[in-house]
């Protein structure tokens, strides 16, 4: 029934949740896994090119190398996920760009028939301010999108509740 499930991943814990429901679809019918994560891309550059034209002090050539580094570390996470959840047939891509676009480029890219992605389900201000990933890609990826709660929170949110 799915050929191919497509798992977005964030480099968090609280988005392994996916993983064991995709591993088990896939042993059941047989599907090809492929693991993906966004990094914001080279996008960032351009911004950072015209502020300096316009005076701003920084460095291209250091945010480059910084998104590089970004693109190894997102792809050195992927293999051990791969190693720890899946099988070496599993194949790993990162992308580029906004998460949700990028995940819905990469569903079209790959010819994916089911995402299964893990959602923080943020509710109220939260997700009013912050959107959702996760229901963006079930609005555009046009093919079946399997989401599952994630119970762990990033620490970077936990001390945004503290704050409040």
């Amino acid at each position: 029934m799915f050929t191919k499930i497509l798992v977005p991943l964030d480099g968090t814990k609280a988005a392994e949740p996916a993983l064991a429901p995709a591993a088990e679809i896939a042993r059941r019918f047989g599907s090809a896994v492929v693991l993906v994560q966004v990094t914001p891309g080279y996008g960032a550059m351009v911004g950072a090119t015209a502020a300096e034209s316009f005076g701003a002090s920084g460095s291209v050539n250091a945010l480059a190398a910084a998104e590089v580094a970004k693109e190894e570390v997102a792809s050195a996470y992927l293999d051990i996920v791969r190693t720890n959840y899946g099988t070496p047939l599993w194949q790993t891509m990162v992308a580029e760009g906004s998460s949700a676009n990028a995940i819905v480029e990469k569903v079209a890219e790959t010819g994916a028939d089911l995402v299964v992605m893990s959602t923080h389900a943020r509710s109220g201000l939260k997700r009013l301010f912050l959107g959702s990933v996760a229901e963006d890609v079930i609005r555009h990826a046009g093919i079946p999108v399997l989401v599952v709660h994630s119970d762990e929170t990033n620490e970077d949110e936990d001390e945004d509740d503290a704050k409040q």
